[in-house]
């Protein structure tokens, strides 16, 4: 039977967490933004940490649901005693909110690198290039001979 007092008290470390992967998320939205390209690159290792965080969490909260672990967080609350459900349903509310703005900022985020990403594209979709006489000659390139030339 799960302990849903104790449930309550892990939602809380969860949502923490969740408000902490938020906040990065800002941070990394703002380096991309601001072109912080190698901030951006010193920030992996805390976003690995963050996301080994996360599924160190996913883990306890399987262990406290035991034979529930598979009910989404809806079933957990309909499931829940009267005394849990007012709280349930508040950090069901918090959750949700921050993995929906989690996702909205990655997906912001994608779009923008996209966007550069293309831009480059475009810049270097004629090359100036010299043949082995030393001639100057003009090229346009296909991503894969981007690539080789970079």
């Amino acid at each position: 039977m799960t302990d849903y007092f104790k449930l309550v008290r892990f939602f809380n470390e969860y949502n923490a967490h969740y408000e902490e992967m938020l906040n990065f998320e800002y941070k990394k939205l703002d380096m991309i933004n601001n072109d912080k390209i190698e901030e951006l690159s010193k920030s992996l290792s805390t976003e690995q940490a963050l996301i080994m965080k996360a599924n160190s969490l996913e883990n306890k909260r399987i262990a406290i649901l035991g034979e529930d672990k598979n009910l989404t967080f809806k079933e957990i609350i309909e499931k829940a005693p009267v005394s849990c459900k007012k709280r349930l349903e508040e950090q069901y509310a918090e959750l949700s909110a921050n993995v929906l703005k989690i996702k909205e900022l990655n997906d912001l985020a994608n779009v923008i690198i996209t966007g550069r990403l293309k831009k480059v594209e475009r810049k270097t979709a004629e090359l100036d290039t010299y043949d082995g006489r030393g001639s100057l000659k003009t090229e346009h390139a296909s991503k894969a001979a981007i690539m080789n030339k970079v």
